[in-house]
């Protein structure tokens, strides 16, 4: 992991006003008791996307709360084999769907009740979160209601946590307290508030320059701590203790050109973001006995990507998908580490020597099912995410609980692979730290690989050039009942279905039309692809009962790009669709 720093030079660089894109687009502690968590049951929960803020939103006029079609969950739900919600009356009980909650007019599936307890939520608050909150919740019951389901997951990006958060402890449509929310994934989320919605004379000077919606006053510090739990960084409420929660937090902050970091240095209050989102706001800081799930806190999961490059960062989906079908969580816990080279010059000796600890996690089952081998946790100082540990001496030990990686995996998986690898720093200022103005700026301590179970705890050691480490591996199950199918699902008896498997697929993939009624001789079909963007890029005539092979390229022979693809089938009997996501 050496030679990957991208340190940024201070010098010369004052504070500065951010851009207004930079405002608008905004482990706990010990183990608490709990009762037993309740079986999860992947097959009959429906997964709900709830989208992030929008600056136009909320002045957007149009249909609410309806299905709505959104490219990132149509890639997560392709890599989990469950389908997607388009508009049908009857939905599976393991769909996933996605709706707007910017808009103003209410669904046909909408009682004058629904719309006379909206508008008073929108009088009473002027909007934003408590409005959002409930069209999700009135959706989630619609999507209940169509699919059969027996519960739903939220995933919820950026200002979506917040919306969710408020959907939970508010209870809206009883969700809750009913147990009919199994999982919340909070990816990027605005939890805890947001650290730009918070200072005052920013949002005013803004807010003069051009209006700010509600949205953004209903980000600030003070509003969640007023309206939704005090401190705004505790999870304290009973209805946690029924939702296995995770959450995904990125930190490169490149945005804008680091503007959200060095605003922060400005007011002397930096720490580790994704350009828009600091880590620190997106996940609860402590969460009370009362409301762990199965007796645990929040999963947590680390990517290195900006705040929208999550979107297309495959590992992210892969982690997402895992976590709303599976049920077995590894927590990979570094308890002490030794260094036996500080690598301080002998001449000049700046002791304590600032050393940081640095992982990457990778997970072997998503590479063989997915062909996904990018990183599924990543701690580096690169994001100043990786804590600065201060040592004294030669082969000084220390002991701590340095988390490595806490999420949930495949049920295939058998092991995880660590890179660990540490630095003695001489000059970051993300970590304050200034000992020298010259390069190089790091001292390589050493790295190397480790491979821990995933089905048995255990205790490992590891050892590098300059310093050693002890890591402590626990298996978590939580009760799950059978899981979602992942690819090609068993035709449905007496209706015709289209399956493309493998999916996801980096080759050739068959597309098959199973379950139609028996007739002598081939069955003369078409077969057309289309990606996102609706443009066909292939076309062939064939038998689908028997299978039509493509191999991933268009009509004149080109590879394509990775990507979802929609594949329609075309024959007398009718027309079928199907969708894959292609993974380079």
């Amino acid at each position: 992991m050496a030679g990957r720093s991208r340190l940024r030079s201070r010098t010369g660089r004052g504070p500065a006003c951010p851009p207004r894109s930079l405002i608008l687009a905004v482990v706990a502690a010990l183990l608490g008791s709990a009762a037993p968590a309740a079986a999860l049951d992947p097959a009959h929960t429906a997964t709900i996307f709830v989208g992030g803020y929008d600056g136009g939103g909320a002045r957007r006029q149009g249909l609410f709360g309806t299905d709505e079609q959104d490219a990132l969950l149509d890639s997560i739900a392709a890599l989990a084999g469950v389908p997607v919600a388009g508009g049908d009356d009857v939905l599976p009980p393991n769909v996933a769907a996605t709706t707007s909650y910017y808009g103003d007019t209410p669904p046909p599936s909408y009682t004058p009740a629904d719309v006379a307890e909206l508008d008073s939520v929108t009088t009473a608050w002027g909007g934003g979160v408590p409005r959002y909150a409930l069209i999700v919740a009135k959706y989630a019951r619609d999507v209940l209601r169509r699919s059969g389901a027996q519960q739903v997951n939220f995933i919820g990006g950026s200002f979506g946590s917040l919306i969710v958060r408020w959907l939970i402890e508010k209870d809206l449509e009883g969700l809750a307290d009913q147990g009919r929310i199994a999982r919340w994934l909070s990816v990027e989320g605005l939890i805890a508030g947001n650290w730009e919605a918070s200072r005052t004379e920013l949002v005013q000077f803004l807010d003069f320059l051009d209006p700010l919606p509600i949205d953004v006053a209903h980000m600030s510090y003070s509003w969640v701590d007023a309206n939704l739990h005090s401190p705004r960084t505790e999870a304290d409420d009973p209805a946690y203790a029924g939702i296995l929660i995770g959450q995904v937090v990125s930190t490169d902050d490149s945005d804008n050109h680091d503007a959200l970091s060095l605003l922060m240095e400005s007011y002397r209050e930096f720490q580790p973001n994704d350009g828009v989102q600091a880590v620190a706001d997106a996940g609860f800081r402590s969460v009370t006995a009362r409301s762990r799930f199965d007796g645990l806190p929040p999963t947590l999961a680390v990517f290195h990507t900006n705040h929208l490059g999550i979107r297309q960062d495959h590992a992210a989906w892969a982690e997402a998908a895992t976590f709303a079908t599976q049920g077995r969580r590894v927590t990979v816990t570094m308890t002490s580490a030794q260094v036996t080279d500080l690598h301080e010059p002998r001449y000049w000796d700046w002791r304590p020597a600032e050393v940081v600890l640095e992982s990457r996690v990778t997970s072997p089952a998503m590479a063989a099912r997915w062909g996904i081998r990018d990183p599924v946790c990543t701690i580096e100082k690169e994001g100043a995410i990786a804590p600065l540990r201060y040592y004294n001496s030669d082969g000084e030990t220390q002991t701590f609980t340095h988390v490595v990686f806490d999420d949930l995996v495949l049920a295939e998986e058998t092991q995880l692979d660590l890179a660990l690898h540490a630095e003695e720093i001489d000059y970051d200022w993300r970590y304050g730290v200034y000992e020298t103005t010259r390069p190089p700026y790091y001292d390589d301590l050493g790295s190397g690989e480790l491979a821990v179970s995933t089905l048995t705890p255990g205790t490992y050691t590891f050892h590098a050039a300059s310093w050693n480490c002890a890591l402590m591996v626990a298996v978590h199950d939580y009760p799950l009942a059978s899981p979602a199918a992942v690819g090609e699902g068993p035709a449905t008896v007496g209706r015709a279905t289209l399956s493309v498997s493998p999916n996801p697929s980096g080759g050739r993939v068959r597309v098959v039309l199973a379950g139609l009624a028996a007739q002598p001789g081939p069955l003369r079909g078409t077969l057309e692809v289309f990606d996102i963007t609706g443009r066909r890029v292939w076309r062939v005539e064939g038998d689908p009962r028997q299978g039509i092979v493509w191999d991933g390229r268009d009509d004149a022979g080109h590879v394509l790009p990775a990507g979802l693809y929609l594949e329609v089938v075309t024959t007398a009997a009718g027309r079928w669709e199907g969708k894959s996501l292609r993974i380079r």
